[in-house]
């Protein structure tokens, strides 16, 4: 691990990179690390400071990340990854994270690698870079998030190196320049300044962002080095086997000896060193040298960050999960901004799940108070109080404008502008249908709902909003099953597609139904149907079991479809989604993904060769921002370059919807994953079996924030909390 994003936290002051308050350790010190919870029982392998405090990583790919504290916690840590990226249990040796603490890197067995970005709080999965599957034993990083300089280092002695490219990364020819011997450490100084330790107790030193490393030491070792740490050039420490540790000026290395364990980890800042190893020894430095302590645990240490804010603790973790801790948790790394230009009083109240405290832009009448689950803030801001601000640790939940107009009133929640309603209470509750038929579809229109599915039925909310019986016998009055429903762009047509080849058109203003199928050319079922274009120059999607696709366009009266297009094997297609009449994505049940940027007529494979899964619906935000679910609670994310698996629960997902920074997915146990500017989080569970079969993010209602429809006919709609 390096230690020069600390440094430069250190001397440019926090404000700058992220907000943080309070007194912190006393650096230097020799004692203080006490036990603290932890939510697994796996060997923790590194550990390293981000813009939230420690992250640390551990066997099976799990990852830990410490969390502001509330007394109803029974751990500090949050465990943000369970089985490692692509789900597959690989453990993880090495994590930095980026100069402003923002991205959390990680890397280890068969070639995994990839970051957490603590802000936006989901992974990115750059595994197996340039096709390589070694174990990374460490990852060094410098540079600020977006323009991530990284250096992998190799359980066969490689070294690559790569830079973040848009969202993908550049990566260099990987190099081997110690005979192939394990290299165990890495750090950095600078993008190009580092040094890398091995199974010899060799030190090696680049100057030049990689290109050629020298060997500086350390002679007649006869023992492995396990770690490294470079605050400067002449600020070097490498700890290994037998007990040995050694400090580097920049021309000479001296040996010290405190123990004769090995030494498996070792942080430093400008001021204060710690290293970690066998039998839950803790080494620290003082003037007079190193000195040994022993903890309680006769398990073996084997990461160490130190904190330079003063804001978080200092971590240690090691085998069983254990992890020690020194100093406290006192920042405050998000802020909520209140805003309001008019001269309107208006009053609001909310909960924070984590410490919160005002700023010198509050009023004395804003009011912070501690309860039993967190905190509580009420306050006031226009009529001359432009501008209230609040710093906090934890979830905002609960906003309520308590006086005025909500309308006058602007949130801001850690730079990103939301409205209030994203930061109030929702609810999930079962609405009564008319039908207990399996839904398939739901789409939004302008003014109402519309579910399709078993039987051809279609149904629909009504100005009360209750649902109510469009047709009880489909598109063609033969009952055919609708598995597919999508609407046009200004929200003023539905279309629905199924069993046998149907195909109908929806004039929400009159319900009218129209035919457009074409059983003489298809009659195979329709899987989906996805919508682009207004109305009267609309663009339809329609996809099979036979893993084709065909395109069609409606002027207002005619459909003309096109030949059917395989995109792939054959397999069958089971989702389907558009962001113009040009560009559309495709996944099917052999794992893989499909784009088009030419209407349909031309077909690429953009993924997912390592799935292993059928896919069972897509959504698309843009060309970078695409979501695929499928079996086994798969959720699949790709930023433009790379898929990023992330672990809905265990039962399949059947469908997903997405609008901007939002996204639903649902499937069997009538499960829902929401995601709301940050993260996925379960927010609803029926112990039935029914099956959602699909969900999407409400546009145009402001009474309900989701909705969601599947088997018996169940729909589940989600309301928001008045915040007025």
């Amino acid at each position: 691990m390096k230690n020069t994003r600390r440094e430069t936290l250190t001397a440019i002051g926090t404000a700058s990179l992220w907000t943080t308050l309070g007194s912190g350790v006393v650096l230097g010190s020799t004692t203080g690390f006490t036990g603290t919870g932890s939510p697994i029982q796996k060997a923790i392998y590194d550990v390293t400071q981000s813009r939230e405090g420690p992250y640390l990583v551990a066997a099976n790919g799990d990852v830990l990340a410490r969390r502001a504290a509330t007394a109803a916690d029974d751990t500090d840590y949050e465990q943000v990854l369970d089985a490692g990226l692509r789900a597959g249990d690989k453990t993880f040796y090495g994590t930095d994270s980026t100069d402003d603490g923002r991205n959390v890197w990680l890397a280890g067995e068969s070639g995994r690698v990839g970051y957490y970005d603590a802000v936006d709080e989901q992974f990115t999965d750059y595994s197996n870079p340039n096709g390589l599957s070694p174990t990374w034993r460490d990852v060094a990083v410098a540079g600020v998030a977006g323009r991530d300089k990284v250096y992998l280092f190799g359980d066969g002695g490689e070294v690559l190196v790569g830079e973040r490219d848009g969202p993908g990364m550049e990566w260099e020819s990987a190099a081997v320049f110690n005979g192939g011997n394990t290299i165990y450490g890495g750090s950095l100084v600078d993008e190009t300044t580092g040094y890398c330790c091995d199974s010899t107790g060799t030190v090696y030193e680049t100057v030049d962002g990689g290109s050629t490393w020298t060997n500086i030491g350390i002679r007649r070792t006869n023992k492995p080095m396990y770690d490294i740490d470079a605050v400067a050039t002449d600020t070097v420490t490498a700890v290994g086997g037998g007990g040995r540790i050694f400090e580097y000026d920049g021309t000479e290395w001296s040996k010290y000896k405190p123990g004769s364990s090995d030494v498996r980890g070792v942080d430093r800042t400008t001021d204060d060193q710690v290293a970690v190893g066998v039998g839950g020894r803790l080494y620290t430095r003082s003037s007079d040298g190193w000195s040994v302590t022993n903890f309680d645990s006769s398990k073996t240490l084997r990461g160490v960050a130190l904190d330079t804010t003063g804001s978080y603790p200092d971590a240690v973790g090691g085998n069983g999960g254990q992890i020690f801790e020194r100093g406290t948790y006192t920042a405050y790394p998000d802020d909520l901004r209140l805003e309001s230009a008019d001269k309107p009083s208006i009053g609001y109240e909310f909960d924070v799940s984590g410490p919160t405290t005002g700023t010198d832009r509050n009023e004395l009448d804003d009011d912070v108070t501690q309860t039993t689950t967190g905190y509580t803030v009420e306050g006031s801001v226009g009529d001359g109080d432009r501008v209230d601000r609040y710093r906090y640790g934890g979830d905002v939940s609960g906003f309520s404008v308590t006086s005025g107009p909500a309308s006058k009133l602007t949130t801001v929640r850690s730079g990103t502008e939301v409205s209030v309603e994203r930061l109030t209470d929702r609810t999930w509750t079962e609405v009564a249908t008319p039908v207990d038929v399996t839904l398939y579809e739901i789409v939004e229109t302008t003014g109402a709902f519309y579910a399709a599915g078993e039987s051809g039925r279609i149904i629909k909310t009504d100005s009360n909003g209750d649902w109510v019986v469009v047709t009880k016998t489909g598109v063609k009055g033969g009952g055919n099953t609708l598995y597919g429903a999508g609407v046009t762009d200004d929200r003023a047509a539905v279309w629905v597609a199924g069993g046998s080849g149907v195909i109908g058109r929806i004039d929400p203003s009159t319900d009218e139904i129209t035919d457009y199928s074409d059983t003489e050319t298809y009659t195979t079922t329709w899987t989906d149907v996805a919508t682009a274009g207004t109305t009267e120059s609309e663009t339809v999607y329609l996809v099979n079991g036979s893993g084709e696709v065909v395109t069609g366009d409606y002027d207002g009266t005619t459909l003309t479809l096109g030949d059917a297009v395989k995109p792939g094997n054959g397999s069958s297609i089971r989702g389907v989604t558009c962001i113009d009449a040009d560009l559309a994505y495709v996944c099917d049940d052999n794992s893989t993904v499909y784009e088009t940027r030419d209407g349909g007529a031309t077909w690429t494979d953009i993924g997912i060769s390592w799935a292993g899964v059928t896919l069972y619906d897509v959504a698309a935000v843009g060309r970078d921002d695409i979501t695929v679910v499928g079996g086994s609670g798969r959720l699949f994310r790709y930023n433009g370059a790379v898929w990023t698996l992330t672990k809905l629960g265990g039962n399949s997902r059947i469908g997903v919807d997405r609008s901007a920074d939002r996204g639903v997915a649902v499937g069997g146990s009538a499960e829902v994953f929401e995601r709301e500017i940050e993260g996925w989080t379960e927010t609803y569970e029926d112990a039935s079996d029914v099956t959602l079969n699909s969900g999407i993010v409400v546009r145009d209602d402001s009474t309900a924030s989701k909705y969601a429809v599947g088997g018996n006919g169940v729909a589940l709609r989600q309301t928001i909390d008045d915040p007025l």
